[in-house]
């Protein structure tokens, strides 16, 4: 009976990895979405292990299979466009009047750092992508600085809710 109750066990957690890491996220859609909406990048963007390029991206938000956790369905509008479910690692009441993307910068790139969602309430956050180094530009210098020694540039990117 232990080692039947050992196997199941294991399975259990092989399937939940399986769902949870990034082949098994690639391959999850959120139906049921708490949140759906539409926004325009105009530069590169990364959002935890997704590379999104400049373009118009669509976003889902809600749990992938029902009482998991909560992520964001991101996927262009364009064939061949990404396509990534990103877990939220921080889920709060939020205060912001617009629903937005809030992104800082690692040189050129942004990265997604939080979804705010006033039409719900609620502002989730992401973990930083593995090697990031978040940059800020001053003014007329040419060049960035890390973001340990300097004040780091915050851009809000609209999102415009989609109706059913």
């Amino acid at each position: 009976m232990k080692t039947i109750r050992s196997l199941a066990t294991i399975l259990g957690l092989s399937l939940t990895l399986f769902a949870l890491g990034p082949a098994g996220a690639k391959a999850q859609t959120i139906k049921a979405a708490d949140f759906a909406g539409t926004f325009t990048l105009s530069n590169n963007a990364q959002w935890g292990n997704v590379a999104l390029s400049a373009g118009i991206y669509m976003l889902r938000y809600g749990q992938p299979f029902a009482g998991g956790p909560f992520a964001v369905e991101v996927f262009g509008k364009e064939k061949g466009s990404p396509h990534g479910v990103i877990l939220v690692s921080g889920k709060n009441h939020t205060s912001a009047r617009k629903n937005a993307l809030v992104c800082s910068r690692d040189g050129a790139t942004l990265i997604v750092r939080a979804v705010e969602m006033p039409a719900i309430g609620e502002t989730v956050t992401f973990v930083l992508p593995r090697g990031t180094k978040l940059t800020a530009h001053h003014g007329s210098s040419s060049t960035n600085t890390e973001l340990a020694e300097a004040d780091m540039l915050i851009q809000r990117i609209p999102v415009t809710l989609n109706t059913k």
